[in-house]
C-alpha cells in the first residue's frame, strides 16, 4: 500500500472514531439528562420481562397496532385479567373481565362467545403486569389455541390515548 493511500486511511479511521467516540458521549449524556424513570437502563434483566417469559411459554405477543387491530375485529374475545375494580374503572373496549384466580369458575360465563378456536387477546395493566401471560397460558391449558398476549395493557392504551370504559361486564 503506497504511503499517501495508507496516510488517507489513517485518517479516514481517526475520523470515524472521533465521531464513534462523539456519538457515545452525546447518548450517555442525553440518557443521563433524562428523568430517572425513563432513562434506558445500561443492563437489563430480560428473564423477568414480561414478553420473554411470553416467548418461553409459546404465546404470541402483539404490541399496540396489533391490540388496536384487535379491538375493532369483532371476532376477537378481550380479555382483561385484572381485578373487577379496577376493570369497572377502566378497561378497553369489548374487553371482558375474567381475573387469572377466577378462571376457572368464570370462564363458563363466556361459553356461549367462544369455540377453541376464536382468536383471544389477553391484557392486564401494564408492563410489569403478569396476570394476563398467567390467564394466557391457563387458557392455552384448557385448550384455546389462538392466544395472544397484550404486555403494554391498560396504562400503555391509555397513555396513547386509546378509548376507555368504564362500568361493569356487558
Amino acid at each position: 500500500m503506497p504511503a499517501v493511500e495508507r496516510g488517507e486511511w489513517l485518517r479516514l479511521a481517526g475520523a470515524c472514531a472521533g465521531l464513534l467516540g462523539l456519538a457515545s458521549a452525546l447518548g450517555i449524556a442525553v440518557n443521563m439528562l433524562h428523568p430517572a424513570p425513563t432513562r434506558l437502563p445500561w443492563v437489563g434483566d430480560w428473564d423477568h420481562h414480561i414478553e420473554t417469559k411470553a416467548f418461553r411459554a409459546g404465546i404470541p405477543v402483539t404490541f399496540l397496532a396489533g391490540a388496536r387491530e384487535r379491538v375493532t375485529d369483532l371476532a376477537v374475545a378481550i380479555f382483561d385479567a385484572r381485578l373487577p375494580e379496577q376493570y369497572a374503572a377502566g378497561h378497553l373496549p369489548r374487553a371482558l373481565n375474567l381475573p387469572v384466580g377466577e378462571a376457572d369458575e368464570r370462564l363458563g360465563a363466556f361459553a356461549d362467545r367462544l369455540t377453541m378456536e376464536t382468536p383471544i387477546m389477553v391484557y392486564c395493566g401494564g408492563a410489569d403486569c403478569a396476570d394476563a401471560l398467567d390467564l394466557a397460558v391457563k387458557l392455552r391449558e384448557y385448550g384455546f389455541t389462538d392466544v395472544t398476549l397484550y404486555p403494554g395493557g391498560y396504562a400503555e392504551w391509555i397513555e396513547y390515548g386509546g378509548k376507555s370504559v368504564a362500568g361493569g361486564q356487558p
